[in-house]
């Protein structure tokens, strides 16, 4: 009884791995499937150059450590041993001993602490660049998703195209059994299905390309095949340039990085100038010795202690301090320089952006009417030739203008949803 259960058992184990790995290959064929707010996230957690940013925020906060090291006391331990062979003169053979010392800084003439300040400020702009760099790499991956949605509705259209100009070819055929289509009409039907097979493969190729540029963003395996799940929805919105504009220049997080550079920079210029001024430190050492048999003008002693203040006061220091302002205040003009180009930069970007979503919205509303009179229009025209009533060219014509038509309004909501996604990259909105 218990073999048999024992089989059973492992008949059943075998049978539910056998249909995760049917599952798994399954998966692996079919590819994955995912929305625009799955791919933000997995590129977020595997993008490199955040991944990279991580690591440079750690740093800074190593800095900041080290800042704060100025205040704390410096406090040491030393031994030591001596041991004396056949000396003239001492008459012990060895000696042993220790000392802990403390050092405290009382005064630095501000160089401690705007140290301490360049480091937090420097922190904060490196943590603040990070999420301008979250807000593009945003940006970057909603484009990659929309240039994948796009190329699917080119292939769409593209293979649309193909089967109305293989029904149309199948209605020349039988026009031109019946001796109502000449040659020509015939010929020319087979060279337009062959003329759209080109464009059909070069949507494909697009396809492939945009699904592959997006490999790349998730850090996924180029063989496995991706889809995504989403469409463009035009939703119309107005615009106020001056409203973006104050938007962008109070919430961009690359403004708010080059203040804290700013600010660390003018924190570095006092540090600099902290080296003119005197430094105070507070000294402490205490010694425990052997007891020595051996001594000149002294008692002999056990242990004793020495306490100091001391101050230092830099008189000539071959124009260092005077060199290292001069470089300390070109580097907070370069820097404020670099803020008065990137807000002129930030204005101009979030004006250009606004430009080009108007501009897309015009476009999708005017196209969005155009698809449907060409489609309209074409349907006319092929039941006329049909019927005789029309001419080959005209059906043609109508063919273009319809497959036009329709590709110019897919660009065009690409073009607004993507204005629109970069609207609120440049404003600084993020994924709000």
């Amino acid at each position: 009884m218990f073999n048999k259960r024992f089989i059973f058992l492992g008949i059943g184990i075998c049978f539910l791995l056998s249909r995760q790995i049917c599952f798994a290959d399954g998966l692996q064929k079919e590819g994955i499937i995912l929305t625009e707010k799955e791919v933000i996230e997995i590129v977020l957690k595997n993008n490199y150059d955040i991944l990279s940013k991580k690591e440079e925020i750690k740093e800074a906060q190593a800095r900041l450590e080290q800042a704060w090291s100025q205040v704390y006391p410096y406090i040491s331990a030393n031994a030591n041993y001596t041991r004396y062979e056949d000396h003239p003169f001492i008459t012990f053979e060895n000696n042993r001993g220790y000392s802990f010392s403390a050092s405290q800084l009382l005064f630095s003439g501000g160089r401690a602490v705007n140290t301490i300040n360049s480091a937090h400020n420097g922190l904060k702009a490196i943590e603040i660049g990070k999420k301008e760099l979250e807000n593009k790499i945003i940006y970057n991956t909603k484009q990659a998703f929309y240039n994948i949605i796009l190329a699917n509705e080119f292939v769409k259209i593209r293979r649309e195209t193909l089967e109305l100009s293989e029904e149309n070819l199948s209605i020349t055929k039988e026009r031109y059994n019946k001796g109502e289509a000449s040659h020509y009409d015939l010929l020319r039907s087979d060279v337009e299905v062959a003329n759209i097979k080109p464009q059909l493969i070069k949507a494909e190729n697009f396809l492939k390309v945009s699904c592959n540029f997006l490999k790349v963003l998730l850090g996924s395996d180029p063989a496995k095949e991706i889809k995504v799940k989403g469409e463009f929805n035009y939703a119309p919105e107005e615009v106020d340039l001056n409203k973006e504009v104050n938007a962008a220049l109070e919430r961009r997080p690359v403004l708010k990085e080059i203040v804290l550079q700013e600010k660390a920079a003018k924190a570095q210029t006092r540090v600099a100038l902290a080296g003119y001024l005197p430094q105070v430190n507070l000294n402490f050492t205490d010694y425990a010795n052997q007891k020595e048999s051996f001594s000149v003008g002294r008692e002999k002693y056990d242990d004793y202690w020495i306490a100091g203040i001391t101050v230092s006061m830099p008189l000539f220091d071959g124009f260092l301090t005077h060199s290292k302002v001069k470089e300390a205040n070109a580097k907070e003009r370069k820097v404020r320089i670099l803020k008065d180009k990137l807000i002129d930069n930030v204005k101009i970007e979030v004006e250009n952006t606004v430009l080009d979503l108007k501009a897309a919205k015009s476009t999708v509303e005017s196209q969005e009417e155009n698809v449907t009179r060409a489609k309209e229009a074409y349907q006319i025209i092929r039941q006329r030739y049909s019927l005789g009533q029309a001419s080959q060219l005209d059906l043609l014509d109508a063919q273009v203008a319809s497959s036009t038509a329709q590709v110019n309004y897919a660009q065009s909501l690409y073009d607004f949803i993507a204005a629109r996604a970069k609207l609120s990259y440049v404003v600084g909105k993020g994924e709000e």
